[in-house]
């Protein structure tokens, strides 16, 4: 890995290109200027390039510089795989909102407004429903926090649009990962590390669900989507679920019971259940079982409290104890996020079930079985519906949202245009 700043310039072919390292002690791009390589990759399936290395030292981004993921050719040339803007990583939002209402009204109008006119760009924005000022808001994010990452991606229009938009309609895709807020070893200063646990089905891009870093799913040349596709990124942060619970010697971990479900689920789509496919369907879908995971999870953690006399004798023995509120806390969004997802008033029996083992559940030869559970938590059918409401269920207990979208950001492809993901109602 490496970081610089894109100079302008192009030597020999459009390939090569001069470039100022990070110089590590004034913390500016003063350092020798060096030649690095960043390759045209070829188009995917349907004709579009995953990126394009035109015009990207022109892009708005390159003032801060960029992260580079690649290794040497034989001639000593460093060839970038992967890039990444410094920019979207820093812990220095763009713009701070404060106020719950104020932040709802971001996540569902702001959040994808103009999307396409704002093609080539990237920013950040820090919604907290609590602090009074803005410096207040950033400063409670630390080295060593956790968080939740809600991550929505829209859809590619324009002369080489992506034939599977159909109708006008950009289903987009869901899934949910774990930022960390670290220090960098190039410049020391803290930024956010990102990770997505992809709950993905089988597709004709030969996506494998799975764990994978932003470097390679969002910055990959090749195969990367910041490039070519609209994203959002909401990392989520809140005690209740991000923080680790110490009841005497007993520890439990929301966050790393969410990743275990995420796991599990993700070993499930790439097995398709034994039967070798993980297909789309009213109730099973990236968005549906990523929620599933996350409903599971916060129950997880509930009945084990609840089942354990050690825990419980500690809760009554420290009622105002900031963890035993922190626990309270817990499970109150425990229940909003039942309603929310399951507006009918009942939690999809196969949810449960599904808690319990990886491969076998009960399937049925009923076609109508699975619309029947997809309309019982028709919050999450759609992607983007998701994204907005599970982000400002969260806002309205409390949680600190910092959001990263991109608008096909790198270099400049005049053929494509970002769509915004559909929402309806």
């Amino acid at each position: 890995m490496a970081w610089l700043l894109l100079l302008n310039g192009r030597l020999l072919t459009a390939i090569a290109l001069k470039c100022l390292p990070l110089n590590k002690d004034s913390k500016q791009f003063d350092g020798p200027q060096e030649i690095i390589r960043i390759p045209q990759v070829v188009a995917d399936r349907d004709g579009i390039p995953r990126s394009t290395n035109s015009q990207i030292e022109d892009s708005p981004l390159n003032s801060a510089g960029w992260y580079i993921y690649g290794a040497q050719d034989p001639d000593g040339i460093f060839v970038t795989q992967g890039i990444e803007p410094r920019a979207l990583m820093m812990l220095e939002p763009d713009q701070v909102i404060l106020g719950v209402e104020e932040g709802v009204t971001y996540i569902k109008e702001k959040n994808w407004e103009n999307t396409e006119q704002q093609k080539g760009t990237g920013n950040t924005v820090l919604l907290d429903p609590l602090a009074e000022e803005a410096e207040a808001a950033i400063s409670r994010w630390q080295e060593g926090d956790r968080g939740i990452v809600i991550h929505l991606f829209g859809g590619i229009g324009g002369n080489k649009k992506d034939e599977r938009a159909l109708f006008n309609m950009v289903s987009g895709h869901f899934a949910y990962g774990i930022a960390h807020v670290v220090r960098d070893p190039l410049s020391d200063e803290l930024r956010f590390d990102i990770e997505y646990d992809q709950v993905y089905a089988s597709n004709p891009d030969g996506i494998v669900s799975g764990s994978i870093k932003w470097p390679n799913y969002m910055g990959n040349l090749q195969r990367g989507w910041l490039g070519n596709r609209p994203v959002s990124d909401v990392i989520v942060k809140l005690d209740a679920v991000t923080q680790d619970y110490e009841f005497g010697d007993i520890k439990l971990s929301p966050l790393d019971e969410l990743k275990h479900q995420l796991q599990v689920m993700m070993a499930r789509y790439r097995t398709g259940d034994g039967d070798g496919a993980a297909l789309v369907s009213p109730a099973e879908s990236c968005v549906q079982d990523s929620n599933q995971a996350l409903y599971v999870a916060i129950q997880q953690i509930e009945d084990e409290v609840n089942a354990n006399p050690e825990i419980q004798e500690w809760l009554k023995s420290h009622p105002d104890h900031p963890q035993t509120q922190r626990f309270q806390q817990l499970s109150e969004l425990g229940q909003a996020l039942e309603k929310q997802l399951t507006p009918l008033g009942i939690v999809r029996s196969d949810w449960k079930e599904n808690a319990e083992t990886l491969v076998g559940v009960a399937t049925s030869d009923n076609p109508i079985i699975p619309i029947i559970r997809g309309l019982t938590s028709w919050r999450t059918i759609l992607p983007r519906r998701g994204h907005d409401e599970i982000a400002n269920l969260l806002l309205n207990h409390g949680a600190k949202l910092w959001v990263i979208r991109t608008n096909q950001v790198g270099g400049f492809d005049p053929d494509i245009i970002p769509y915004a993901p559909t929402t309806l109602f």
